[in-house]
């Protein structure tokens, strides 16, 4: 069963003025939050909970008083104030269960030209000094003068994100995809690696950190090596990060949210 509380060690760690902190206190002492003026990059297959870790840190930092701007073509407002919710029952204090509504800003179309995506973020900065911003899916977000994201378009992509996070100076969080490389029977483990992130080179050279999420679990492996439960673990698999730190981390996954390995 999730914890019902954020827990004040959580709170007093996302204020950090230098970074948006998770509230995942192993993420964070990894990573060390998320950095202003970076690009950051969440991988994964489907069904590993992407777009449920994004969604977990945005309803953390929202309940600790960040302002947090949501741009997504792949769920509408209503899906995603849907699963903030579920993650709320599950994280949140059942006293104040909807208090981190007022600080997320969603703003969800069917299309976003990188443009249009940009001056909106930039106007969210100023009119309500947001504190991070997250894409879901990178993938998704179309120019619409070409229709489709390849390995063309991808650096334009990637140098006009990092740009925006320089520009106003706070994180932008895009979530991706893998290639099937990493689902292939030669790999036992089915862990991802960052050749496997779809673009890798491209993005690799434009985000300052790249994260990948495995879940063991989904590919039928229940103990690990040294016979430990692998229901529920999650491994976030730090490829790059601005000081250097490449590692990983354990975290627990419960019906769409993402919390400390209790």
């Amino acid at each position: 069963m999730a914890t019902k509380q954020l827990s004040k060690v959580q709170k007093e760690a996302i204020g950090d003025s230098q970074s948006v902190m998770s509230g995942i206190k192993a993420l964070d002492k990894l990573i060390g939050g998320f950095q202003n003026s970076n690009l950051v990059v969440i991988a994964a297959r489907p069904a590993m909970g992407r777009r449920s870790l994004a969604l977990t840190c945005a309803y953390n930092q929202a309940c600790a008083g960040k302002k947090v701007a949501f741009f997504s073509v792949s769920m509408s407002e209503i899906e995603i104030m849907k699963r903030l919710r579920n993650i709320s029952s599950l994280l949140g204090n059942e006293n104040d269960e909807h208090r981190f509504e007022d600080h997320i800003f969603i703003n969800c179309a069917p299309q976003f030209e990188i443009n249009e995506l940009r001056y909106e973020a930039a106007r969210l900065k100023l009119i309500e000094n947001i504190d991070i911003v997250y894409i879901d899916n990178l993938l998704d977000i179309c120019n619409i003068s070409t229709g489709y994201y390849n390995i063309a378009t991808a650096p334009v992509y990637g140098e006009k994100l990092r740009q925006l996070s320089r520009d106003i100076n706070i994180p932008i969080v895009a979530v991706s995809s893998l290639t099937r490389h990493c689902e292939s029977s030669k790999r036992e483990d089915r862990r991802p690696f960052l050749p496997d992130l779809r673009f890798g080179n491209v993005l690799n050279y434009f985000a300052d950190t790249v994260m990948l999420l495995h879940r063991p679990e989904y590919y039928g492996f229940k103990i690990d090596e040294n016979g430990n439960s692998l229901i529920g673990v999650a491994e976030v698999i730090v490829e790059k990060s601005p000081n250097g730190n490449a590692n990983s981390t354990t975290i627990h996954f419960e019906q769409g949210a993402f919390r400390d390995v209790e």
